[in-house]
C-alpha cells in the first residue's frame, strides 16, 4: 500500500536497505524505547515516514515503535481518527501501548474514547511522567487526510 506518497516498491526497497543494514549492524536492532508510546520493554519496528533516496535511519525519516504503536494505531489512523486522537491522549499521559490490555485501564479508556465522540470534556489518569515528551511532538504533525497515502505530494522529501 502506498504511504506519503511513494509506492509500495519504494517502500519495499528502503526495508531491504534497512533489513541489511540491521544484519551488518550498521544500525541498532533495537536502538531505543517506542518512540510513540516510550514503552522502554517492548521489542521496536522501523517505521518510515520518508521513503526518499538517499536513505535517513534517523527522526524524522525513521521511527522506532511497537507493533501495537506501529500497526494498530499510527497505520490505523486513517481509517479511525477518533481512536487515533484517544490514543495520543493515552501516550501523553505516559500510557503504553500494552496497558490497554489491563482491565481497568481499558475501561478507563473506552470511557474517555465515548465521552469525546459525544463531545465532552473527559480527562485521563496519569500513569506516568513522560520526560522530554514536547507541547507538539513528531506524532501531532502527521497527516489526518487519508488521500495522502497515494499523493506525491505528501513526500517530506521531493
Amino acid at each position: 500500500m502506498p504511504y506519503n506518497g511513494y509506492t509500495e516498491n519504494e517502500r519495499r526497497a528502503k526495508g531491504k536497505a534497512r533489513t541489511l543494514l540491521l544484519l551488518s549492524g550498521a544500525i541498532p536492532a533495537h536502538p531505543s524505547d517506542c518512540m510513540l508510546c516510550g514503552d522502554p520493554d517492548a521489542p521496536v519496528e522501523g517505521h518510515s515516514e520518508d521513503y526518499s533516496l538517499p536513505y535517513r535511519w534517523e527522526p524524522p525519516a525513521l521511527y522506532w515503535l511497537c507493533r501495537h504503536c506501529h500497526r494498530d494505531k499510527l497505520h490505523k489512523r486513517f481509517s479511525n481518527p477518533g481512536l487515533w486522537k484517544a490514543y495520543l491522549a493515552h501516550v501523553r499521559r505516559g500510557g503504553y501501548a500494552r496497558e490497554l490490555s489491563h482491565p481497568e485501564i481499558a475501561k478507563e479508556f473506552a470511557r474517555f474514547r465515548a465521552a469525546l465522540k459525544r463531545g465532552e470534556p473527559a480527562k485521563l489518569t496519569q500513569l506516568r511522567e513522560r520526560v522530554g515528551l514536547r507541547a507538539e511532538a513528531w506524532w501531532d504533525k502527521l497527516t489526518m487526510n487519508g488521500s495522502s497515502r497515494e499523493d506525491p505530494l505528501a513526500r517530506p522529501r521531493p
